[in-house]
């Protein structure tokens, strides 16, 4: 599923213009004090309608710090449940943080409030803000003379009102976003009619079957953000794994990459076999997380599960396939076990040798590595004591163990 790109600022992907009208015209129709801030606490809007009570505060040097860490803990609590948030400031008022969520990523948080609860009153909230204003350097008789302005609201209002504003800016943001893609997927259009209008010119046809592969993924990305535009995320989510699987696949696969690398390319294969067997299997991956760091010739894993998964369906409605994890003594033993029709004893035990008559048949479609080709790889980077052991019995499935070096 298409991610947003951890580089955005709250700033690029949102009106601010527009964001600051709606904020200021939302303070005052409602008499409350708001600021948007982006995901670091810094405000990317103008302050509406502060009270003086806050300005006050915030004109000595340890106010306005107090301030600013308040602030960043409601918003931080706000993130962390999801939803409007109300909670005490440093000075002892009431506010509200609403965060704005996009592409499920924190953004940026609105600030509203600077009011005593109804529920609590007037000496109770006083009382609270002589204690938490003793420290700093202002005159606790001015304090509560600008206190007298603070306006007295129930709670269900003050939430309902903040959540009023969040849902105006996340909306805007959202749409913001939307425009950001289009941009992109304009701009890559531009690119591909340039080289189409080249291919018409200049009659090359066999640069057409050349063509990049980073052209490729460039379609195959702006088909993906156009599915998330229409709200096709199933399309969305198929056209992206098979881009990082088409991505992953045309490495040299002379390489040594991590095993976490090799199960995330198996992870994108499955999304899309998922989709095309409608859920017809099921696919578990119970594997140490200590290992995940250790090195594995590039596509060893997911022709194995390609090849559980073509040849397990035949005769089966339905199969489990799963990736285990076990060490031994000097060995760190992968299994891929399916529960598909199996194989016969005969081709089995003929499937490792360096030429048979089954290897076709047992060779990935996607990126045309057979079980043979995995086994002569490991053996060549790590000596004839490792790689493939089969164990297959028909009618109840395949078991192939990766056999490679602890160290």
């Amino acid at each position: 599923m298409f991610k947003i790109n951890d580089d955005y600022s709250l700033k690029e992907v949102i009106n601010v213009g527009v964001l600051q009208n709606i904020q200021d015209k939302f303070a005052d129709a409602t008499g409350l004090a708001a600021v948007i801030v982006d995901r670091e606490g810094i405000p990317v809007t103008k302050t509406s309608n502060f009270t003086s009570f806050c300005k006050t505060i915030r004109s000595c040097e340890k106010g306005f710090h107090h301030c600013k860490v308040s602030d960043a803990q409601g918003g931080e609590r706000a993130r962390e449940k999801g939803k409007t948030t109300p909670y005490i400031c440093e000075s002892g008022l009431i506010d509200m943080a609403a965060p704005i969520i996009l592409e499920n990523r924190f953004i940026g948080t609105i600030l509203c409030g600077q009011i005593i609860m109804e529920e609590e009153g007037r000496e109770k909230t006083l009382n609270r803000i002589k204690e938490r204003t003793a420290d700093i350097e202002i005159d606790f008789e001015v304090i509560k003379e600008h206190y007298k302005e603070i306006d007295i609201l129930p709670r269900n209002r003050l939430i309902a009102a903040t959540e009023f504003l969040s849902l105006t800016a996340n909306y805007i943001a959202e749409m913001g976003l939307v425009n950001i893609y289009q941009r992109e997927l304009l701009e890559e259009s531009r690119t591909r009619r340039k080289l189409e209008e080249y291919l018409r010119i200049k009659k090359l046809k066999i640069l057409q079957s050349q063509v990049n592969p980073h052209f490729l993924f460039n379609v195959l990305n702006s088909i993906a953000r156009l599915s998330l535009i229409e709200n096709a995320r199933e399309t969305e989510e198929v056209v992206y794994a098979l881009s990082d699987l088409l991505r992953y696949s045309l490495k040299n696969v002379e390489k040594l990459v991590k095993l976490e690398d090799e199960i995330n390319c198996v992870k994108d294969y499955i999304t899309i076999q998922k989709k095309r067997h409608q859920e017809k299997f099921d696919f578990n991956i119970d594997i140490d997380d200590k290992l995940m760091e250790m090195s594995i010739p590039v596509l060893t894993i997911q022709p194995l599960v390609e090849n559980s998964i073509i040849h397990g369906f035949k005769d089966k409605d339905s199969i489990d396939i799963n990736i285990k994890s076990e060490i031994c003594d000097d060995k760190v033993i992968l299994k891929v076990e399916d529960s598909g029709i199996g194989i016969n004893n005969n081709i089995v035990g003929s499937l490792l040798e360096s030429e048979n008559e089954h290897t076709d048949k047992m060779t990935s479609h996607i990126t045309g590595i057979g079980i043979n080709n995995v086994h002569k790889r490991i053996q060549h980077y790590f000596g004839s004591d490792y790689g493939l052991e089969i164990n297959s019995e028909i009618g109840k499935g395949t078991e192939v163990k990766i056999n490679l070096p602890k160290n």
